[in-house]
């Protein structure tokens, strides 16, 4: 039997796409680790940051040393938008955010060529995972693309317009994945701008709220202006909907947040958040961030710091900003020495590291789900509902989910108990 191996980069939704394939490709090949030699290297590309651009080539180029013959396949955002860029001279397939339904067939087939073509008008497809192996919870899919258009953001190009999956298949595939899987993750590129043609996403989630053997629904991320209230306040009331919510916030500066063109400004932002936490004190709200945007002055930033004071996040993923062509901002006056990032970044995070503890001492004494992930040395590990990474003692079955007392914090980590 021939062999394959997939190195997958990026976000929850290549992970998913990934996941598809490696179903479909077990019924006819055997996989092997990446490290390994292998027939066939399958590489999910993303684009969002230049690390994983320099990681697709590092890890084409490992696979064309490991076996000189082998049939590499590139998958995915970066082949989309940079088809022509020499990363992909030793590929022998190369895919874009189009036909990923067909990659096997394409590989049954060792078809050497260029398959990124337009997405123009491109329906969503429906890849359908009926045991998510690649990981104890289950991601997802119910979205793809964007409309938006943040002037910082390439994944417009990269995946196109909006488009989402039908209620009705999404909910037969959430209840075949529920028999393994007692956590599903929603997973989207604009996840909170979900509509089939008749139904929204709080349509979806009172749908899933039904299914007999998922314990817990997570949202992967969301924006603030899609949190309406009907939303929070079913979030509040429902048994299985974790409590936390990944809302970007990208800059603290409304003169900044204008040149990103965010569809929200700081006063409305911080208006919703204490709605938020007027129904749900104890969720965690974790946020993504951006520092060096061009023209972003020091006044802009400070006004960056004094707003994530007043929120308190539960923690932050942190990222330079990094241009790309393509996007308005790559055009701006004003780009922001690396250096200057550099410091903004560590500033960002002196003021994050504390809040963040802070955030996880709240929760002493109080209890929570907790999803187990893994074992190690007599402990078993995973995250809460509010996704707080918590110890407890004893192995315990890796995928459940149990009631945890939550005692105390050590070492960034939450000690807990599980209920008797």
């Amino acid at each position: 039997m021939k062999t394959y191996a997939m190195m997958v980069l990026g976000c929850k939704v290549n992970d998913y796409e990934a996941t598809y394939l490696k179903q479909v490709m077990d019924k006819d090949y055997q996989e092997v680790s990446f490290k390994e030699v292998a027939d066939i290297y399958v590489i999910f590309t993303c684009c969002v940051t230049n690390m994983a651009e320099s990681k697709t080539r590092k890890f084409i180029n490992q696979a064309r040393r490991r076996n000189p013959n082998a049939y590499i396949v590139a998958v995915g955002c970066l082949s989309q938008v940079k088809p022509e860029n020499n990363v992909f001279e030793q590929v022998n397939l190369l895919i874009g955010s189009k036909y990923k339904d067909k990659i096997k067939e394409y590989i049954d087939e060792h078809i050497n060529a260029n398959m990124v073509s337009s997405l123009q008008n491109v329906e969503f497809e429906n890849l359908y995972i009926d045991n998510y192996s690649r990981k104890n919870r289950a991601f997802l899919k119910i979205q793809d693309g964007c409309n938006q258009y943040c002037s910082y953001c390439i994944i417009p190009f990269a995946r196109g317009r909006e488009r989402s999956g039908k209620l009705e298949q999404i909910v037969l595939e959430a209840k075949q994945l529920a028999k393994n899987a007692k956590e599903i993750v929603l997973t989207g590129i604009h996840t909170g701008r979900y509509f089939d043609g008749e139904n929204h996403l709080i349509d979806l989630l009172k749908a899933l709220e039904q299914i007999e053997d998922l314990q817990t629904v997570r949202l992967s991320s969301i924006e603030i202006t899609e949190l309406s209230d009907e939303l929070l306040q079913f979030m509040q009331s429902s048994k299985k909907m974790a409590h936390h919510l990944h809302i970007p916030l990208q800059a603290g500066s409304d003169h900044i947040l204008k040149l990103m063109n965010r569809p929200y400004d700081t006063e409305y932002f911080l208006k919703r958040v204490a709605y938020i936490r007027s129904l749900m004190p104890g969720i965690s709200i974790s946020t993504d961030l951006i520092v060096g945007f061009p023209q972003e002055s020091d006044d802009d930033f400070n006004e960056t710091i004094e707003l994530l004071k007043k929120v308190k996040f539960s923690f932050i993923h942190l990222f330079p900003y990094a241009r790309k062509a393509k996007t308005k901002a790559d055009s701006l006056d004003g780009h922001i020495d690396a250096r200057v990032k550099k410091q903004r970044e560590e500033a960002v995070n002196d003021v994050q590291k504390p809040l963040s503890l802070a955030f996880k001492q709240s929760h002493i004494n109080s209890q929570s789900l907790m999803f187990i992930e893994k074992h190690d040395n007599g402990y078993s590990y995973g995250y809460t509902s509010e996704y707080l990474y918590t110890r407890v003692k004893g192995e315990y079955p890796i995928g459940d989910v149990f009631d945890v007392n939550l005692i105390a914090v050590e070492n960034d980590i939450m000690l807990g108990e599980i209920c008797s």
